[in-house]
């Protein structure tokens, strides 16, 4: 059997690689041979993991339910651990599941790709609940490359007879050097406790605000931000990239490691992190929804580049 292929989308300077069968992923976003999104290494794309791509989507909810206990009502539910060496569910479904292409590419035109067109693919996957996420839900991704810009919007459709809360986000990782900076702005964060889960939401301490653009090599990161703009803004030594998001996407992690690895998670959300048991708390604008039978939530981001 031939093993699955990546699609590959191309418009103006910007080249993608969509990996259906590795959570619907994104291994590679490059504009001019700039990586604009972290690379894929290629031995990651053969052994299909997932954790090493350059997006992914979250679906159907963003971040950690803690020690996988989800309550929804009245109801109880007991997730299935998704992560190595947490208790915790994390980042949905979606991520670790094969997607499938809908219809065919848009774009070519007897088989050359046209740099000047629109590149679209769109991809679905079907979920029979399992003990990873108890609900029967369709989620679709449709993801375009054009004008330098890629787009990303996943919709969510539940399929379930019982109302089914929902989450959706997605996990772009972007590369950092020591010449770059961000520009945001956001109202609060949630502090974490030591297993990772959020503790308090707290105003904005100085080494998070980027208020105005300041280097952000050295922040080292893993927090949820809340009233956060919809837009963040990276500037390089050879361009700039700008990340927007749906109105539905108030929150925003923020992830940036500290073992060695340069990149910057900046990782749109409806979301905040636990935010299930935050809600059943009664802690309010934990950006949780519940969706009835046939009903759909969506949300959508870019990411756009420009020389400088």
């Amino acid at each position: 059997m031939n093993a699955p292929r990546a699609i590959t989308l191309i418009s103006g300077d910007c080249q993608l690689d969509v990996q259906p069968h590795i959570g619907g992923s994104i291994s590679r976003l490059t504009w001019k041979d700039i990586d604009i999104l972290r690379r894929t290494p290629d031995s990651a794309v053969a052994s299909s993991t997932v954790r090493q791509m350059s997006c992914y989507p979250l679906v159907p909810y963003s971040n950690r339910i803690g020690n996988g206990v989800l309550m929804v009502r009245d109801k109880t539910y007991q997730l299935r651990p998704n992560f190595p060496n947490e208790p915790h569910a994390i980042h949905g479904v979606g991520w670790q599941r094969v997607w499938e292409q809908v219809g065919e590419q848009v774009g070519q035109r007897g088989g050359q790709v046209k740099r000047e067109d629109k590149q679209l693919v769109v991809l679905t996957y079907k979920h029979a609940p399992d003990a990873d996420w108890p609900f029967a839900f369709e989620a679709e991704q449709t993801i375009s490359l054009a004008n330098n810009a890629l787009t990303l919007a996943i919709r969510t459709t539940n399929l379930d007879a019982q109302p089914m809360p929902v989450g959706l986000g997605f996990h772009p990782f972007f590369p950092i050097d020591k010449t770059t900076t961000l520009q945001s702005a956001w109202s609060g964060v949630w502090e974490m406790g030591e297993d990772k889960l959020p503790t308090k939401l707290i105003p904005i301490p100085a080494d998070a605000n980027f208020t105005k653009a300041r280097g952000v090599f050295d922040w080292k990161i893993d927090n949820c931000f809340v009233g956060w703009s919809r837009r963040a803004v990276l500037n390089y030594a050879t361009h700039q990239t700008t990340l927007s998001a749906s109105s539905a996407c108030s929150n925003i992690v923020c992830f940036a490691p500290n073992d060695g690895r340069n990149f910057l998670a900046l990782e749109p959300v409806s979301n905040i992190n636990n935010a299930f048991a935050l809600a059943a708390k009664g802690v309010a604008n934990t950006g949780t929804r519940l969706i009835g039978r046939g009903d759909s939530f969506d949300i959508s981001m870019t990411i756009a580049v420009i020389s400088v």
